[in-house]
């Protein structure tokens, strides 16, 4: 009995989503790495899974790799992976031809960020007395000041805030829950917003946090704009983006001397290893610090 890959890739989809309950964000890049793999595969007449082996996988991935990144690359193998991995599971009859695939080195890239005053000068370009101005400056306090995604922002609710007691609920991939502090400065811009423009524009009675002008959610989109349009105007770094508030976040807690295993805690990072990327930028920064000291020692 041959399966169809189409059908594979279907149920597999519906098993990630209905019994493993993956993040939306992981179905959907899931379901649009397969999909191309089901695409260029169908297109060369292999429409069984039974029919693909090892040198399909690899001519797809080097097809794929002319017009994609690395990291784009690397989680269409871990996508492919992990389908196969599934169909063998269950289907023991079934090779696993993807077992052998190797993802693609990538260099370590470091992440941007802010420096304090870079960070300073942005944060303190808002007009609170404005509101759309107070309602980015609430928005940029509390994901730098939290160390939160952008997904975080856009989704935080206000059941996920306890002010009085200086404390977030974030919720983040997988939908595993943390505590992180909220600091003052975040606390007292949040109660302006929501004395003044967060009761103005909350016509439909909702529930989130972040609401905008036309009364709907803060979106991942405006947030991105925003801040693009704020260094422009400010002439700061264009490799800055909005993840780089929570690289800022995570980078000046260990400047300050915050532990390693702290910080992940905070950034909600199932794996050290993940959280290690922000040592090289303390290397890098006391590197240029010795430098600096030892050529003015020459002079």
């Amino acid at each position: 009995m041959c399966m169809k890959l189409h059908e594979a890739i279907e149920n597999y989809i519906h098993y990630i989503s209905v019994i493993d309950q993956k993040a939306l964000t992981t179905i959907t890049n899931y379901k649009n790495d397969l999909t191309q793999y089901e695409t260029y595969m169908t297109s060369r007449n292999f429409c069984d899974v039974e029919a693909i082996a090892y040198k399909e996988i690899e001519a797809f991935i080097q097809e794929q790799a002319l017009s994609k990144k690395t990291n784009s690359i690397n989680r269409m193998i871990v996508s492919i992976r992990n389908f196969h991995f599934y169909v063998t599971y269950n289907f023991p009859s079934i090779a696993n031809p993807a077992m052998h695939v190797k993802l693609s080195k990538k260099a370590n890239k470091l992440p941007s960020f802010l420096n304090e005053s870079d960070l300073d000068m942005f944060i303190g370009s808002f007009d609170d007395k404005k509101d759309v101005d107070l309602y980015q400056h609430a928005i940029i306090e509390v994901m730098y000041g939290c160390g939160l995604r952008v997904s975080e922002v856009c989704n935080l609710q206000m059941n996920q805030l306890h002010l009085q007691q200086g404390i977030i609920k974030a919720i983040g991939k997988g939908n595993k829950e943390r505590l992180i502090p909220i600091n003052q400065h975040a606390i007292d811009c949040l109660q302006l917003y929501f004395d003044g423009p967060r009761v103005l524009w909350n016509t439909k009675k909702l529930q989130y946090v972040f609401i905008n002008q036309r009364g709907n959610r803060l979106t991942r989109q405006y947030v991105h704009t925003m801040i693009k349009k704020k260094l422009t105007e400010l002439d700061l770094q264009d490799a800055i983006s909005a993840h780089s508030f929570r690289h800022s976040f995570a980078t000046h807690l260990l400047n300050g001397g915050a532990d390693l295993r702290s910080v992940q805690e905070l950034l909600g990072h199932s794996d050290i290893s993940t959280t290690q990327i922000y040592t090289h930028i303390q290397s890098d920064r006391l590197k240029q610090e010795y430098l600096h000291a030892m050529n003015k020692k020459k002079r």
